[in-house]
């Protein structure tokens, strides 16, 4: 599939943990969500909170099966995983060549593909 001009290519790839990490965060979407999770989402976040420092870092999260359709020319494959990605131009280079991973400690994170 043809990508819109607007929507980055992924320049990272999914490892095992980190599919995991997404189907366990999927069950918990699913227990509250009047729409089910069906494509994730990968972006670069900025976080503000009130009572802590700013940070940045990756974030992952789903689109809701009825929002198939609308987003439906911005799926790529990566790593065998359907997802939307998320980056400016400026945080593009932070995913170049990295591994999105995951363990129970640090959630989703990025890492070095060697690592």
């Amino acid at each position: 599939m043809t990508l819109p001009s607007d929507i980055p290519r992924a320049n990272f790839t999914i490892s095992d943990d980190a599919r995991r990490g997404i189907e366990l965060l999927r069950r918990a979407y699913d227990a509250d969500a009047v729409d089910p999770a069906d494509v994730v989402s990968v972006a670069w976040a900025r976080v503000t909170p009130a009572a802590s420092p700013p940070f940045e870092d990756v974030a992952v999260t789903f689109y809701g099966r009825s929002r198939r359709a609308e987003i439906a020319s911005a799926i790529q494959m990566v790593s065998g995983v359907e997802v939307v990605f998320f980056a400016n131009a400026n945080d593009l280079p932070k995913f170049e060549g990295k591994v999105l991973d995951f363990n129970e400690e640090r959630g989703f994170f990025l890492r070095e593909e060697a690592e």
